[in-house]
């Protein structure tokens, strides 16, 4: 992991709603970025316009692919939180939070259970900001990688001490990279008591998953509540062959869980290098699905 802290920045901006932080002479921070030390390999255009003023200080937790994404916003953006209340200072030092709007009632539960008073809130859009003094964070760990400290911080934060850990759990994925033959896996999840997870009927995500003793699914955002499971959970990742990357890997060795994984064929393969999440739908075979099954529930 690389060093990690806070910045103090006079009369500062913060560029739309991925929060570059720029300082007054217009040099870009990329520490703050997702992208770190190989932001100049992926350029966007930067276009810095007139900037809505802010008096006073403002604190910025946004984060490059947080405004869409519930995993990016809990982890890189509510995560700098973290880094904030390390540095010993407090909500009430700021006078504004500068942060994605939250898209679900789920994200919004976290943010208010954080103490983050949304009063103070100033939902990240496309125009770039400058206020009094800005204070920003170093990006929270390193990309695709997250630190125990985080997922510390959550469980601390907002999960509650679990009432029952015998929970075995499906996270099923829907949109680009799910399971293809997702259908032909229900019998050997309904062999071994595994209950689907139901985005829509689950009111308090973080006592949920704190309350799991197993859980199954494909790689994606839904699979970022793996921090606030128990130590000891036992955590089976799908992974599309053409989007192999490490992030519920540390998510679940950070949270103290049990981690295994199955890679399964993607029905496309990008070129080398290629930027940007995988578009294919991926399959899992079946008779592998099910004696894995059979290990972990073991």
């Amino acid at each position: 992991m690389p060093e990690l802290g806070i910045l103090r920045l006079d009369k500062a901006r913060i560029l739309g709603p991925d929060g570059w932080l720029v300082t007054e002479d217009g040099t870009l921070l990329y520490e703050s970025t997702w992208y770190g030390s190989s932001f100049s390999r992926h350029p966007r255009s930067i276009a810095y316009g007139t900037p809505l003023p802010l008096s006073g200080t403002c604190l910025s937790l946004a984060s490059d692919f947080a405004g869409g994404n519930y995993g990016h916003f809990l982890l890189d953006c509510l995560g700098r939180l973290a880094l904030f209340q390390k540095s010993g200072l407090s909500l009430d030092h700021v006078d504004w939070v500068y942060l994605p709007k939250p898209a679900s009632e789920t994200a919004a539960k976290l943010v208010r259970r954080l103490g983050i008073p949304m009063h103070k809130c100033v939902w990240a859009a496309q125009e770039d900001i400058q206020a009094d003094l800005v204070i920003g964070t170093s990006f929270p760990g390193l990309r695709r990688n997250y630190a125990r400290w985080l997922t510390e911080f959550f469980r601390l934060q907002v999960a509650k001490s679990p009432l029952r850990h015998d929970r075995r759990v499906y996270v099923p994925r829907k949109g680009q990279r799910k399971i293809a033959n997702e259908e032909e896996l229900m019998p050997a999840l309904k062999k071994f008591g595994f209950e689907i997870y139901d985005f829509d009927d689950v009111e308090d995500e973080a006592a949920f998953f704190s309350e799991c003793s197993i859980v199954v699914g494909p790689h994606g955002a839904g699979l970022t509540n793996l921090v606030f499971c128990s130590p000891g959970t036992k955590v089976l990742e799908l992974i599309p062959s053409d989007h192999v990357h490490p992030y519920y890997y540390t998510i679940a060795t950070s949270a103290g869980a049990d981690y295994s994984y199955i890679v399964g064929d993607s029905h496309g393969t990008r070129p080398q290098g290629a930027f940007g999440p995988s578009p294919f739908d991926f399959e899992v075979a079946p008779d592998i699905f099910e004696r894995a099954l059979e290990a972990i529930c073991q």
